[in-house]
């Protein structure tokens, strides 16, 4: 299948923020097993940008917004001001996948209303919210599956120790935006982001800087090193 028969379609997630006694939490979801894309995966709320949002929006960054309120209210529950979520990062997914999307990724506080979550049990069949350090260490002990955008995000978050410290530093970073490259090296998959010695020609094994992902047998692992990467760190605030 070419690149050019899989349309991009435009997404918008939001990564919910609440503070407790542990500290900053933030809200994930178990997709349904079923499904076809990132089934039985966690995620923060989100969904496709929808066509009527796109035309009725100055911009693609208002649609995304818009859309992201709506998938937070379909998906759990939560009502979010459109003013309440900060722009933070870009995804697009890699080519040669059978869906692919360029999703804006939101950061929000709902922490006076992060009680009253509701799923559908359709879509989505789980949810908890959980500190950023817990949830990388289950994902490395075998017991969260996660998606590299998920992986970077929460990496992130573990920098702050209060839900409104992460809005207003993620309010002012100057936003990534990615397109990873998908390969295997040495029986492992590697994301590669730009930045990487073998991003452009899509190389893990040439030498010189590391901008990548590698999923391994004890989970993801983010490797940003050398000194001519020329991107900072995804997962440093």
């Amino acid at each position: 299948m070419s690149d050019q028969s899989v349309p991009l379609r435009l997404a918008a997630t939001a990564v919910l923020l609440r503070n407790s006694d542990k500290g900053i939490e933030t809200l994930l979801l178990r997709r349904n097993a079923k499904l076809a894309f990132a089934g039985g995966v966690w995620v923060f709320p989100g969904g496709a940008i929808n066509i009527d949002e796109l035309e009725a929006a100055a911009t693609e960054q208002e649609a995304a917004v818009t859309a992201a309120v709506r998938e937070i209210s379909e998906e759990c529950g939560l009502n979010v001001p459109c003013q309440d979520l900060i722009h933070f990062c870009n995804w697009t997914t890699p080519a040669g996948e059978k869906r692919r999307f360029a999703t804006w990724f939101f950061v929000g506080n709902v922490d006076g209303d992060s009680g009253k979550v509701i799923i559908d049990d359709g879509e989505i069949h789980e949810f908890q919210w959980i500190s950023p350090e817990d949830a990388i260490t289950l994902h490395h002990q075998g017991g969260l599956t996660l998606m590299p955008p998920t992986y970077l995000s929460l990496s992130l978050l573990t920098h702050y120790e209060t839900s409104e410290s992460a809005c207003s530093a993620l309010a002012v970073r100057k936003p990534h935006e990615v397109t990873p490259r998908i390969c295997q090296f040495q029986d492992e998959i590697v994301c590669l982001y730009p930045g990487d010695a073998g991003y452009a020609s899509i190389n893990p094994a040439l030498p010189g800087p590391r901008h990548r992902t590698v999923f391994t047998s004890r989970g993801m692992l983010y490797d940003h090193s050398g000194d001519d990467v020329g991107l900072m760190p995804m997962d440093q605030p």
